[in-house]
């Protein structure tokens, strides 16, 4: 019972940090999963009911609705950051990247159906959708990051923006 006590109460830091304001009380503190359900297909049902109360999408019926995170490597050098994230054995047109505000996120899926012959019967692999979001530092060029997928590296490239990331003195007048 302490690995779901230390659950709920990351799930309260989550909804405080997200909502800014504590949780609402609860009568019981553990809501039983009925006898006629999965197990699984309810917690799935209550993280649907949460991410939608946080805002967020729920997942499609019938898809992976577990995700997983990429490894990341980060690299700097003098003129630019280099992120690179493992995706190994996902085609280019299940990848998307974005850069919005001061983050890169990177999301896609990996598919489970090696053909319509055989069925997946145990994988050490993730597979379904995965995303991936890291802040991006201060300095860096707007508009101009590249990426390439080659042999399962998903390489972000972010030039810095000198200027930028220079501190500028502010005069007291």
């Amino acid at each position: 019972m302490i690995a779901v006590d230390e659950a709920i109460q990351s799930v309260e830091k989550i909804y405080q940090a997200v909502t800014g304001r504590s949780a609402p009380p609860q009568e019981n503190v553990y809501a039983p999963i009925p006898a006629e359900k999965d197990p699984l297909e309810h917690v799935e049902e209550q993280m649907t009911r949460l991410l939608a109360a946080l805002g967020q999408s729920a997942p499609v019926p019938g898809v992976e609705t577990l995700s997983w995170t990429p490894p990341l490597t980060l690299w700097e050098s003098e003129n630019e950051y280099v992120y690179a994230f493992e995706v190994p054995g996902i085609p280019r047109e299940q990848v998307e990247v974005v850069v919005q505000n001061s983050f890169l996120t990177i999301r896609g899926q990996r598919q489970s159906d090696k053909d319509n012959n055989l069925k997946l019967r145990m994988t050490e692999r993730p597979i379904g959708p995965f995303r991936r979001t890291v802040p991006l530092p201060m300095g860096i060029k707007q508009g101009e990051p590249n990426a390439h997928l080659r042999d399962g590296i998903l390489e972000v490239r972010i030039p810095k923006d000198k200027e930028a990331a220079t501190p500028k003195p502010i005069p007291l007048t």
